[in-house]
């Protein structure tokens, strides 16, 4: 198993595996503020399936929204951030978004949950999109001072996920 897990943390940042690790955190409870595996909120999910994927993103939605590149509605793909105003003004939300019109996120009332972009509520508070290109990169609050990752990933959370994925 453990060459499993090795192969696997230095293939991974791509889109799919991005959207697929993001599904496997489907139905967590959000919790504001929060940052473990089974409770999290918005840019703690982010983070965490970024980071699994050889990305290190920073922690609050306002620093993950300074990052990356941004891009249009018109351009989206799968992976590319979403960021929305919520509860104040600026970026206070931040979603994955997974393809056709469809992005998962941390919700306050739904947990780890899938919605469209266009539902009123959403597309009301749309903001921009970012999109993270380099894998195996830490994203600070500017890419210029984008530097190599070199964190070692819980292996037992990346079997959890490959068990998970296997297994759907």
């Amino acid at each position: 198993m453990v060459g499993l897990i090795l192969s696997f943390s230095f293939v991974f940042a791509n889109s799919d595996n991005i959207v697929l690790t993001a599904l496997t955190y489907m139905e967590r409870p959000y919790q504001f503020g929060a940052n473990d595996l089974y409770r999290m909120d918005c840019s703690a999910f982010v983070q965490r399936v970024f980071e699994v994927n050889g990305i290190r993103l920073p922690r609050s939605t306002a620093e993950q929204s300074r990052v990356g590149v941004q891009v249009g509605l018109e351009d989206l793909k799968p992976g590319d951030l979403l960021f929305f105003t919520t509860y104040r003004p600026g970026p206070s939300h931040v979603g994955i978004y997974i393809g056709n019109g469809r992005f998962v996120h941390a919700s306050e009332k739904n947990g780890i949950t899938i919605n469209r972009i266009d539902e009123p509520y959403w597309s009301r508070r749309f903001l921009f999109a970012r999109r993270m290109e380099q894998p195996n990169i830490i994203y600070t609050k500017s890419e210029r001072q984008a530097k190599p990752l070199t964190k070692n990933f819980n292996e037992d959370e990346i079997a959890d996920l490959i068990f998970i994925l296997s297994n759907r």
